[in-house]
């Protein structure tokens, strides 16, 4: 069918995406430290909180119980969130919640490693990215004809390849759908939502 002058000169629909990266902080830390996995980790404190090495080759990590200070939670994985525990909690109060969780400190060299790594691989794939932050970025899909759902996916697997990590991502009309979307299925998500499903 012949495209007439109307349809040619119509911009394509809006398709948003936001990708947010799961637990990110904690989940860089559990690539330096895999046998952690599984255990409920909680990033925040400062260098005294540094794991230490055992003569066995082990590594000794601090618990909650162990703090005592004023510091504020950075992040939690998602077994320390089952127990209470979420960012930008005290650690004190956290320690009462999820004595037993393992605590470690903040290291935002790493972090921005990863989302530098990250955020280039989605640019391979859609180049119109708005950046907000070191572990979310919008992507403008609108001029891309690929299936939503494919290209969401060969986005997460274009992260997972270059980081190792998992990320949430919804594909919307716009913005503040997409925003919403990708925290409704975490972690690890996929979503498609249109603003009737909202309603």
């Amino acid at each position: 069918m012949p495209v007439t002058d109307a349809q040619a000169d119509t911009p394509p629909a809006r398709r948003i995406a936001h990708l947010d990266m799961d637990a990110f902080y904690a989940s860089v830390e559990l690539l330096r430290y895999p046998e952690l996995r599984g255990l409920p980790l909680v990033i925040g404190g400062s260098h005294a909180q540094q794991p230490l090495p055992l003569a066995d080759g082990g590594r000794r990590f601090a618990r909650l119980r162990d703090y005592a200070g004023r510091g504020v939670i950075t992040t939690a994985t998602y077994e320390a969130r089952a127990l209470g525990v979420f960012s930008a909690m005290g650690i004190m109060k956290a320690a009462k919640l999820a004595p037993d969780a393992i605590l470690l400190p903040v290291d935002f060299p790493a972090y921005r490693h990863y989302s530098r790594l990250f955020k280039a691989a989605v640019a391979q794939l859609a180049p119109h990215i708005e950046d907000r932050g070191i572990d979310e970025i919008y992507i403008d899909l609108s001029t891309l004809t690929e299936d939503s759902r494919l290209l969401a996916q060969r986005i997460k697997d274009a992260v997972r390849a270059a980081t190792g990590l998992s990320c949430s991502i919804c594909i919307a009309a716009n913005k503040l759908l997409a925003k919403i979307g990708s925290d409704l299925d975490k972690p690890d998500g996929l979503t498609l939502l249109n603003a009737e499903d909202l309603t």
